[in-house]
């Protein structure tokens, strides 16, 4: 086998160095593009999510102040109505004494017909 190693040698040493040197013109070549390739490819990617975190981060803030000034505004609202039911429960009491006292009128001004006819009376 040592023969054997002796006369081939130069012809396996020939293909190993030539199988080496492919690999290196490989790995300069074709590997090292593609690999700049893909580096660059995730820098621009990670660009466009920075820039898709920042519109949804603007969009969120956005969604924040309409919903603030939603809340504001129904804040408002509520304010308002319950100024209008204690205004309401006002009205309705006055219109009660309203009632009441045109209930006790009508009652005096019977009472002054009645004594009315007692002296027009024969």
């Amino acid at each position: 086998m040592a023969s054997w190693l002796k006369e081939k040698g130069s012809t396996i040493g020939a293909i190993a160095g030539t199988l080496a040197a492919f690999v290196a013109v490989l790995q300069l070549f074709v590997v090292n593009p593609m690999n700049q390739r893909f580096d660059d490819l995730r820098a621009y990617m990670d660009q466009r999510f920075e820039a898709m975190d920042q519109r949804f981060e603007t969009t969120d803030q956005r969604i924040n102040d309409l919903s603030t000034h939603m809340n504001q505004r129904f804040d408002a609202q509520d304010k308002r109505l319950d100024r209008l039911a204690d205004e309401v429960a006002e009205l309705r009491k006055l219109t009660v004494s309203i009632g009441e006292r045109l209930s006790r009128s009508e009652g005096q001004i019977e009472i002054i017909r009645e004594q009315i006819k007692t002296v027009d009376a024969p």
